[in-house]
Formats: C-alpha cells, sequence, structure tokens
C-alpha cells in the first residue's frame, strides 16, 4: 500500500512541477513581454484597466442642469462680449474639473455660462469616457457635446436666416458626423486630430430650391461652430502651476442617480431606448480589434450628432439632439437660444455646448497624458474662456467667427517644471477639439430638401 502511495505522489509531484513550470515560464513571458512595452504604453493600459477608489459619500448631480450660483476661473478676470442693435457677439466662459468616483476614472465636470447676462448663471454637464462593457456611462463624452454645439448652431442658424429671408420652413434636421483620429498617442510626438466633419441637413419646405438654397447660403455664413472648425482659431494657451487656484475648485466624490435629467419640467438629458444613428450619412464600419496597443495609439472613431425641432411654437429654437458617444448608446439632450435680453434659455445654447465639449475634450487628455507619464499631482483644471463675433445680425450680411480660445491649465503638482511641461505640451497636442479648431479643415456638407 505505501508503495502505492509513495508512487501516486511521485505522479502528483511530477505533475504539480510541470504545471507549476509552464505557469512560470509564461509569467517570465509575459513579464518580459510587458516590460519591452514602452513605458508610457503600459501606464496608460494600467490606468485603463483599474477603476478609481471608493468613496463613503458622493454629491449627487443631473447631467445637465442649471448652476445654482455664479461660477468664476480663478487665472482670470472674464470679459463679457461688446455688443450693439447690430451684432450679437457671445463670450462665453468654461471650467472644467476631474471628479471622483470608483465607477470610473474618466469622469469630469464643466460649469459653462455665456457672459454678461443678468441673472444669468448658466449650466452644468457631467461628461464620461469610462462605462464597462454593457453599462452607460454618467454622461456624454466630451466629443459628443462638442458635436451637438457644431450641429444645433447650425440648426440655430438656419431658423434665423429663414426669418431673415421669410422662408417658411416646415421642418429642419442637421446631422454632422465628426471624424477623430490619434496618431501614436503614447509617443513623445503623439497627436490628436480632427479629420473630417460631415454635415447633412434635411429641410421639409414648400419653398422653391432657390429659397431654401438663399436660406442655407446665409445660414452656412453666420455658423460661427462651422466656421471655428473650417478656419484655423486663435488659440491663447497657457500652464499655470500651483498658485492660489484651489480655494473654490477641489476634486470631489460625484455621481448621478439616473441619465435623466430634469429641468423645470423639461428632460434635458437621457439614453436612448434604442440607438439611434443619422438618417442621411453614412458611419464607417469599425472592426473590433480590442485593446490592442497599435489600435488604442492610433485609434481612429467618429461621434454624430442629430439636431430636431422639439416642435414649440413659442421657443422655435428649442431642439432635441441624439448624440453617439464612444462607449455604443445614444443620449438624447436639448438645446436653447435666448430669444431677448429678459429671456432664459430652457437648455444651454449651441454655442455653450461646443466651448464646454472643447474644454472637457483637453481635460480627458490631460488625464490620459498624466496616467501615461505617471505624473504625482494632487489636482488638475481647465478654464477657458472662447470669444464669437455675429455681426449685422437680422440682415442678409450677417456672417460669424470664432475670434480666440483663451485657454488655461491648471496643476498643483511638486514635480519639475520641466516634467510639467511635458505635461501640458502632450495634453495639447494630443487634444482632438483643440486641433480642431487651431487648424483648416473641409466641411463636407450637404443638403436634402423635399
Amino acid at each position: 500500500m505505501n508503495k502505492k502511495n509513495n508512487g501516486k505522489n511521485k505522479v502528483v509531484k511530477r505533475v504539480v512541477i510541470s504545471v507549476g513550470s509552464i505557469l512560470l515560464i509564461a509569467l517570465v513571458a509575459a513579464s518580459i513581454y510587458w516590460f519591452s512595452i514602452p513605458k508610457g504604453q503600459r501606464n496608460m493600459l494600467t490606468f485603463m484597466m483599474f477603476s478609481g477608489g471608493n468613496y463613503d459619500n458622493y454629491e449627487v448631480s443631473q447631467v445637465v442642469d442649471r448652476n445654482e450660483i455664479d461660477f468664476k476661473p480663478t487665472t482670470f478676470i472674464p470679459v463679457p462680449a461688446e455688443t450693439d442693435e447690430t451684432n450679437n457677439n457671445q463670450n462665453i466662459l468654461v471650467v472644467t474639473e476631474m471628479l471622483q468616483n470608483e465607477s470610473s476614472s474618466m469622469l469630469k465636470g464643466a460649469y459653462v455660462q455665456d457672459l454678461g447676462i443678468n441673472d444669468y448663471n448658466g449650466w452644468h454637464f457631467l461628461a464620461d469616457e469610462g462605462a464597462a462593457e454593457g453599462e452607460n456611462p454618467y454622461g456624454p463624452s466630451p466629443l459628443s457635446y462638442y458635436t451637438a454645439g457644431v450641429a444645433t448652431n447650425l440648426h440655430t442658424q438656419i431658423i434665423n436666416a429663414s426669418n431673415v429671408l421669410n422662408v417658411e420652413l416646415d421642418n429642419v434636421k442637421v446631422e454632422v458626423v465628426n471624424k477623430f483620429r490619434w496618431n501614436e498617442m503614447s509617443s513623445d510626438s503623439g497627436t490628436g486630430h480632427t479629420d473630417t466633419i460631415t454635415t447633412s441637413v434635411i429641410i421639409e419646405s414648400r419653398a422653391s430650391d432657390e429659397d431654401v438654397q438663399a436660406v442655407m447660403d446665409l445660414a452656412f455664413k453666420a455658423w460661427s461652430a462651422g466656421e471655428a472648425l473650417a478656419n484655423k482659431t486663435t488659440i491663447e494657451p497657457s500652464l499655470v502651476i500651483n498658485g492660489d487656484n484651489w480655494e473654490n475648485y477641489r476634486t470631489k466624490p460625484v455621481t448621478s442617480l439616473s441619465d435623466i435629467s430634469v429641468v423645470d419640467g423639461l428632460k434635458t438629458s437621457s439614453v436612448t431606448d434604442v440607438t439611434v444613428y443619422p438618417e442621411t450619412i453614412n458611419l464607417e464600419e469599425v472592426e473590433d480589434e480590442g485593446m490592442s496597443l497599435s489600435s488604442m495609439d492610433n485609434m481612429e472613431f467618429e461621434i454624430y450628432a442629430i439636431s430636431e425641432s422639439a416642435v414649440t411654437e413659442d421657443r422655435p429654437y428649442l431642439k432635441k439632439v441624439t448624440l453617439s458617444t464612444p462607449s455604443g448608446e445614444s443620449w438624447e439632450i436639448y438645446s436653447d437660444e435666448f430669444m431677448s435680453e429678459e429671456d432664459k434659455p430652457l437648455a444651454p445654447t449651441s454655442l455653450e455646448y461646443f466651448t464646454a465639449g472643447t474644454a472637457l475634450c483637453l481635460t480627458s487628455q490631460t488625464t490620459l497624458v498624466s496616467a501615461m507619464m505617471d505624473l504625482d499631482f494632487t489636482e488638475y483644471r481647465v478654464e477657458n474662456q472662447t470669444d464669437y463675433r455675429e455681426e449685422n445680425i437680422n440682415t442678409t450680411e450677417m456672417v460669424s467667427y470664432a475670434d480666440a480660445v483663451h485657454s488655461y491649465v491648471l496643476i498643483e503638482s511638486e514635480e519639475p517644471v520641466e516634467r510639467l511641461e511635458e505635461f501640458y505640451r502632450k495634453s495639447l497636442a494630443s487634444c482632438f477639439a483643440g486641433e480642431g479648431l487651431s487648424q483648416e479643415r473641409e466641411c463636407n456638407i450637404k443638403c436634402v430638401s423635399s
């Protein structure tokens, strides 16, 4: 009996040794492969694989909601636009910050406000890109808000142009698809790009084709967001290291109890029951390459926004906007505009979405770059003011511009200045939205009328 047991023990021992040897070889091979990867890519993968910390007390926020109080940047004094009866200039302020949540390491918030308007505190948004598979994120992505601003701003100008030219439009839908790309993101020379902007306008009208085209021609000239993307926009960036900029803004644990936001009876955000796609623009088919380093470093993706009238007689500028997100689901949000000096919009304006999306995109890049560099920091934040100019309003000569983006990246860290400047440079270079503004690009536009 002892001989049999000894024989069995020897067999078990050999099996254990063999399995252990295989596991050891696999572990060594995996370790060799892991450490053969550039450090920046290793840090990026590690950041993406792990969630945030655990927090006992969360501040609860709606995805899209009004600001209860006026907010202020800490790096500059915001300047309202100079305006009169012939123009509709707008300077829009945004402050963004990272938020803590154990389910998402990419959750961030934005406070945005059209400056110089009495008794108007603007809006705040949640933006997220960190949802696990099968789960909805805490809000649309930064580039979803950015694309929504592009679509709704054109929709606004189509309504304005039709009023100026006295052309009745029964229905208007604007579809915009933005294509974005990283180029060797984790390398020292990595960059982010807005590659193409495809726009389709669907108009139902009993007016002649010539009259509808005249409306479109005038609307395109007055399309501030489109002008900002088609032409080089001046960007004035600054890096602010440490300093007394943190008293009113500190990273805090935040969550949202639902994707549905309600403000004054209007459902300002929700996830659609089924994913909604553009009607007249074909999306590219993207192969799922998994979490490969090459696909991540050179990622290409599209974000679309569909702007439709909310069909309210007393709010002609109120629009329902359907957005795509990198995580696959589509969101529904609303946009509105000021109708007079005393009026307050029921939802964020088109240029508030566009401005906030730009700053939120840069905030995402600061998150990823700081992870890639394994940067030791306490806080960081982005503060922007974007100056828009719309001249000769309510005339056939109306025209719009995006004059300048005043951008400040703040960081609190004891890292060497040279390393923080590298973080700042890489964050700016990898920002899709910023590149979209700073460079000229062609907008592919078509109009479908019936």
